[in-house]
């Protein structure tokens, strides 16, 4: 099993994948809080690795939160994320079909985690971003659930491109 890799430069997505990437192996192989950064920035590369060598002396006992902070602060300037939010927040199915608009939906409600923390505010939002010809007969079946508005988009574009 080879860990994910972090190198580069201020590219907020890469950031982001890279922690997940990084926490995925601690499921599988669970650690201290302290041990945790010493795995992440073992495997820091290039311009990452020297930003890391230039802050470890003021933070050589941190836990996993308290680099994410400092990570993050660096990778993923708060700026930024309020521009990632506000994109998800107007995101409009247009011209994708519903399983693009879907991959595209899942990838940017991370960034957003408080709009789509329970099923029924990710229902809403989702459907709310729909076409309106596959809105309008989307609405008013009144679904309850995400994969039951999802199973019906798809199931109506299919029938309107007929």
């Amino acid at each position: 099993m080879k860990p994910p890799q972090f190198h580069e430069g201020l590219n907020m997505l890469k950031a982001k994948t890279w922690v997940l990437g990084i926490e995925k192996l601690f499921e599988v192989f669970p650690c201290l809080e302290t041990q945790k950064v010493m795995l992440a920035t073992f495997i820091l590369q290039d311009e990452a690795r020297r930003w890391w060598m230039l802050i470890w002396e003021d933070n050589k006992n941190i836990g996993w939160a308290q680099f994410l902070k400092l990570f993050y602060d660096k990778y993923f300037p708060q700026c930024v994320c309020d521009r990632k939010v506000s994109k998800f927040m107007e995101m409009k199915q247009n011209s994708m079909t519903v399983a693009e608009y879907e991959a595209k939906f899942t990838e940017w409600a991370r960034f957003a985690p408080h709009v789509v923390d329970t099923d029924y505010k990710k229902t809403r939002h989702f459907e709310g971003g729909l076409r309106d010809d596959i809105l309008d007969k989307v609405n008013v079946l009144k679904l309850e659930t995400y994969i039951e508005v999802l199973d019906r988009a798809i199931i109506l574009e299919a029938n309107i491109a007929i």
